[in-house]
């Protein structure tokens, strides 16, 4: 399912299902600047937060070259390297004073389907007053919605504008990932999920999202760590709808269950280590049984079956004698056959019937 699909259908919705959540999004409430360039670093988008602190409005930098608009503002640092994020699939983090701004600087950013996302925030300037009675609201419902779900990372997906802000360091914690109270594209999350869970997780989500048929969705799959190796997750979501019907946004947590799907996956192990015991075991019984048999067909009953034979041959030409020889050999085959009879027998399976009755025969009054 490709990253378009959810948010291309963002207008298809449940009516009437507004559920409360009437907040801002976290990231355009925090004090944290996003942006995202082409590879020929043609800005793409920009938050407000952006826009307050490189005093630039969107509609002026947006399909401009950011070094053609920006060049004095933007930190050195990323002009530096600015050609090594388009060949590397890892985010960048680093720290610069800014001159121009008189402050210094966190800035985060990372590549993903020709696409780089920075994210930047001022160190040392306080927030702006008039928005901390609008952050607190916002994060209070956040954190409301958020409770219901769990607390280990914490993220908040805006479907219009296809990215995730990631809350308070745990994808830092548990994944490795540098970042911190900032935005993601949307496919760079989808760039993470192992290949073999991909199709399965955004049709799954897609269906939720187009239907309008729920207000969660809850899934698990693989996701890969900074350093490469996979883990897994328990992953859900609260989907906000606006008062059309529309799904706009999703609050939700990751959980890394690594440590249980191994202790599945060993107990997994343990059991066909058990039946693979089991089974060995009835066949060298079988085999066991298999060569009893024939020694008995070797043994007994063959050297039965040559008497038999060797009194056959004598009846032919001792007429005398005839008579005898051939019911002495009758008696031979006569036993040949109960023999073979009770080795069938020993070989029948007992059918669940027949060990009902052993059981009702065996039960004392």
């Amino acid at each position: 399912m490709a990253a378009e699909s959810l948010s291309t259908e963002k207008e298809i919705g449940a009516p009437g299902k507004s559920n409360g959540y009437s907040g801002h999004p976290i990231s355009e409430t925090i004090n944290s600047g996003f942006f995202t360039v082409d590879k020929n670093w043609t800005v793409k988008y920009l938050n407000k937060a952006a826009q307050v602190i490189l005093g630039v409005q969107a509609k002026e930098i947006v399909g401009v070259n950011l070094w053609e608009k920006l060049s004095e503002i933007i930190p050195t640092e990323l002009y530096n390297i600015r050609h090594l994020p388009f060949r590397q699939n890892i985010p960048f983090h680093f720290e610069e004073y800014l001159g121009e701004m008189g402050s210094w600087s966190e800035v985060i950013f990372y590549h993903c389907d020709d696409t780089l996302s920075v994210s930047f925030k001022s160190l040392d300037k306080p927030p702006q007053t008039e928005n901390q009675e609008r952050q607190l609201k916002v994060l209070n419902e956040l954190y409301r919605f958020v409770t219901e779900v769990t607390n280990d990372c914490l993220w908040e997906w805006n479907f219009t504008f296809q990215d995730l802000f990631w809350i308070d360091g745990g994808h830092k914690r548990v994944f490795g990932y540098p970042i911190v109270n900032a935005l993601i594209p949307q496919s760079f999350w989808e760039s993470l999920l192992h290949p073999e869970d991909k199709n399965r997780i955004l049709s799954k989500l897609y269906k939720i999202i187009s239907e309008g048929s729920s207000t969660s969705w809850e899934d698990e799959y693989r996701f890969r760590k900074a350093n490469g190796e996979y883990a897994y997750v328990h992953d859900r979501g609260h989907i906000i709808y606006d008062e059309d019907g529309n799904a706009t946004r999703m609050i939700g947590a990751t959980q890394d269950i690594t440590a249980r799907k191994s202790a599945e996956n060993k107990l997994i192990q343990e059991r066909l280590a058990r039946q693979n015991e089991i089974t060995n075991a009835v066949l060298t019984a079988q085999e066991r049984e298999r060569t009893n048999i024939g020694r008995e067909l070797h043994d007994n009953l063959n050297q039965i079956l040559s008497a038999a034979k060797l009194y056959i041959e004598t009846a032919k030409h001792d007429v005398e004698h005839r008579e005898i020889c051939l019911e002495r050999s009758c008696e031979y085959i006569a036993g040949v056959i109960d023999g073979i009879r009770n080795i069938a027998n020993s070989l029948s399976v007992p059918t669940m019937e027949s060990n009902k009755q052993g059981k009702l025969l065996s039960t004392p009054d």
